[in-house]
């Protein structure tokens, strides 16, 4: 009979095999995630959208504080809340207030405003003039009853928000137009 020294090694993984499997399940998992996002997302849309809605929430409360009439531009590619001024009778910016100065949307983000069942045209032609809002939040508390989107060029892919007469909005993600 040969002789054997210490045990026979029992069938079966070792703690450190089972913990290297788990590791590279974890990271597939994660790598697979990453790259799979619902189909119509689109992430920086919705940022767009989302920093709307702050926006517009922050100047109704404003225009509601200061008894003072508020209102938004658009232009082909960017938006800016103004103040209406009584004394001037002009629309004015804000001076020192970054949440209301000029915005600028991202390189293919493309903004459509309806109000009342119709497109409000953004002419690229009135860039450089007076500003005038298309959009007014009075001091009421009440608002323009409209509709804009922020639609990604080239694709059916939009975010879409719902102005209410009081005020309110109703959001819609990114997603395939309706």
């Amino acid at each position: 009979m040969p002789a054997h020294s210490g045990r026979a090694r029992a069938g079966g993984f070792t703690l450190v095999e089972v913990l290297v499997v788990v590791v590279i399940i974890a990271i597939m998992t994660t790598i697979a995630m990453l790259k799979v996002t619902t189909p119509g997302y689109d992430r920086q849309l919705d940022g767009e959208g989302e920093r709307f809605t702050d926006v517009i929430t922050a100047a109704t409360e404003q225009a509601q504080l200061e008894g003072r009439d508020y209102g938004v531009w658009f232009g082909p590619n960017r938006y800016q809340v103004l103040v209406y001024t009584p004394a001037t009778q002009h629309w004015d910016e804000l001076p020192d207030d970054r949440l209301y100065e000029e915005h600028g949307l991202p390189d293919g983000v493309v903004p459509a405003l309806e109000m009342e069942g119709k497109a409000v045209p953004i002419d690229v032609a009135k860039v450089d003039a007076e500003r005038v809002p298309q959009l007014m939040l009075f001091s009421s508390g009440d608002a323009s009853p409209y509709k804009l989107s922020f639609a990604r060029e080239g694709t059916d892919t939009k975010w879409l928000v719902e102005g209410q007469p009081d005020g309110t909005m109703a959001v819609t993600p990114s997603g395939p137009a309706p």
